[in-house]
């Protein structure tokens, strides 16, 4: 097979591929999974961020060629590139807009938050030779890099290495200033994790922008990951009561209080349901 229809293949491979519940993640770096999901959200084509992505590597593959070791002056040299020369940086002004979670749009802004900001640092990582992972962590994504064996932390939002005091500062800031720093927050997520992170904070961009139809498309790729999850029913519930699909609705939330009968907002959802109850016999009636 010649070289450039090895490349059209993978390419209607890589286009034809959606994340569901069986997919092998093993199979695919986490851009390219933020990908498919952003092209099946948006329309746009996950080849073309992949273009995009390639060419960034182009040029700080360039700028790394003189190091030979992946060391802290690499590391420190690669930071530099992305936050200092091309100023990648974290937008505390629209933090949580849809165009600083859409990767496409990261990457030709230079601005994000930290979830989509950390997958293209991962990506740049992996790229020039690191062992990089991503961190869910309580105060906002974390990148995490084995440097022969010592772990080296990051905060993608700005480009900065912290420490471990820095961290549980910032998890007392997160969660109270009882919190401590464990172990357990500091142990690398899987790839199915990080995405549903990445779709959540995506869902949550689109849902204050109001654009509900969109934010039910990343709902639907969740529950597409885990059926089960009720409490993701209960919050695609809300999207079609905001759709007025009031039956839809009726149903996630019989679903949410069958499966979680104490929790909270169960009095309010069984009201929910009362009334919309009421607004589709008007509907029959009238």
């Amino acid at each position: 097979m010649e070289l450039d229809e090895k490349e059209t293949l993978e390419e209607t491979v890589f286009t034809n591929s959606f994340i569901h519940e069986g997919i092998d993640y093993s199979a695919y770096s986490l851009l390219q999974l933020a990908g498919m999901a952003e092209s099946e959200i948006t329309g746009h084509s996950a080849v073309e961020l992949q273009d995009a992505m390639r060419l960034q590597l182009i040029v700080i593959k360039s700028q790394l060629s003189s190091y030979a070791d992946n060391n802290m002056e690499k590391l420190s040299g690669l930071l530099n590139n992305l936050y200092h020369v091309q100023k990648f940086s974290g937008d505390w002004k629209a933090f949580f807009k849809v165009k600083n979670a859409l990767l496409s749009s990261v990457l030709s802004r230079r601005k994000g938050v930290p979830i989509s900001l950390g997958i293209l640092l991962i990506e740049s990582l992996k790229e020039t030779g690191f062992n990089a992972h991503g961190i869910c962590f309580p105060s906002g994504f974390i990148v995490k890099v084995d440097l022969h064996g010592e772990a080296v932390y990051i905060d993608p939002f700005n480009g900065e290495i912290v420490d471990l005091l820095q961290l549980e500062l910032k998890v007392r800031g997160q969660l109270g200033n009882h919190a401590r720093l464990t172990p357990d927050m500091l142990q690398a997520d899987s790839s199915e994790t990080i995405i549903k992170r990445y779709v959540n904070v995506l869902k949550a961009a689109y849902i204050q922008a109001e654009s509900i139809e969109l934010a039910l498309l990343c709902s639907d790729i969740l529950l597409r990951l885990d059926p089960e999850d009720a409490f993701e029913v209960r919050d695609r519930g809300f999207l079609f009561q905001q759709l007025e699909c009031y039956q839809l609705a009726c149903n996630d939330f019989t679903y949410f209080i069958e499966q979680c009968p104490e929790d909270p907002i169960v009095n309010l959802l069984k009201r929910q349901i009362k009334q919309m109850g009421d607004e589709l016999t008007a509907q029959v009636i009238h």
